[in-house]
C-alpha cells in the first residue's frame, strides 16, 4: 500500500467512528441515568456545609451553627449531610435546611450517587 492510499483509509476509518459516537455517548448517558436513579430515600445526620463536612472548628466563639451558617449564605457553599457512612451533597429545600445548619436532621429524597434531590427536611425522632 502507498502512503495516499493508507491516509484515505486512516481518514475513512477516523469519519466512521465520529458518526458512531454520538450514537455511543447517547445510549451511555441512558444506561447511567437508569443506573443512578434511586427511589426515595430516608436518611439521618448532620447537616453541614461542603467546606467543613459537619466537622467541629477549633476557632474561638465559632459554632458548627455559625460557621454552616456562615458558609451557606456567604461562600455561597452546598449544604451537606454527614451520616455514619458518607457524605450527601443536599439539593433543594435551602430555606429548611437553613433551621438544621450544624444540627441533626432527617433527609427524604432522591440519592443519585453522592447527591440528594431533597423533598422534605423534619426533626431526628427519638427512638424509644
Amino acid at each position: 500500500m502507498n502512503k495516499k492510499s493508507i491516509a484515505k483509509t486512516s481518514i475513512a476509518a477516523v469519519l466512521a467512528l465520529t458518526a458512531l459516537a454520538p450514537a455511543w455517548a447517547q445510549s451511555s448517558k441512558l444506561s447511567l441515568s437508569a443506573q443512578t436513579s434511586e427511589a426515595e430515600q430516608t436518611l439521618t445526620g448532620t447537616v453541614g456545609d461542603a467546606k467543613c463536612k459537619g466537622q467541629t472548628i477549633d476557632r474561638k466563639n465559632v459554632t458548627l451553627l455559625s460557621c454552616t451558617h456562615l458558609c451557606t449564605h456567604v461562600e455561597h457553599l452546598d449544604y451537606v449531610l454527614v451520616t455514619k457512612d458518607a457524605v450527601y451533597v443536599l439539593n433543594g429545600h435551602r430555606s429548611d435546611l437553613d433551621k438544621f445548619g450544624g444540627g441533626r436532621a432527617t433527609i427524604t429524597g432522591r440519592v443519585d450517587g453522592n447527591t440528594i434531590l431533597v423533598d422534605s427536611v423534619s426533626s431526628v425522632k427519638k427512638q424509644r
